[in-house]
């Protein structure tokens, strides 16, 4: 986590194909933050955007949806040891299951 305007908040990216069909996905997942006193910016986007945003940004997690979970060993190849990767549970993603998502967030930016 890092520290912006004096607030601690973890920043993470989500890509998708598209970047649409985790939109509300990550909607929900920024209702659950926020719930639970969670300081967490988070956004959806295409994989092709997700590519300029991780190079112009400081994120503190890259998610990747299980449509493009194929690509999460070149994500890690281009972005080596300076950020995680995650993929994020295709059954978690299916139902919603938001809250395991968020853990999964926790757990690896509070490493």
């Amino acid at each position: 986590m890092k520290y912006y305007k004096g607030v601690c908040v973890m920043r993470v990216l989500v890509a998708c194909s598209a970047g649409m069909s985790t939109s509300l996905f990550v909607q929900k997942i920024k209702n659950a933050a926020e719930t639970e006193g969670i300081n967490l910016q988070i956004e959806a986007v295409s994989i092709s955007e997700a590519r300029s945003l991780l190079s112009e940004n400081d994120y503190d997690l890259f998610l990747l949806g299980p449509q493009v979970a194929f690509m999460k060993n070149q994500m890690e190849k281009e972005l080596g040891d300076s950020l995680s990767v995650r993929v994020i549970n295709s059954q978690d993603y299916g139902l919603m299951r938001v809250e395991s998502v968020l853990k999964q967030i926790k757990d690896t930016v509070n490493r």
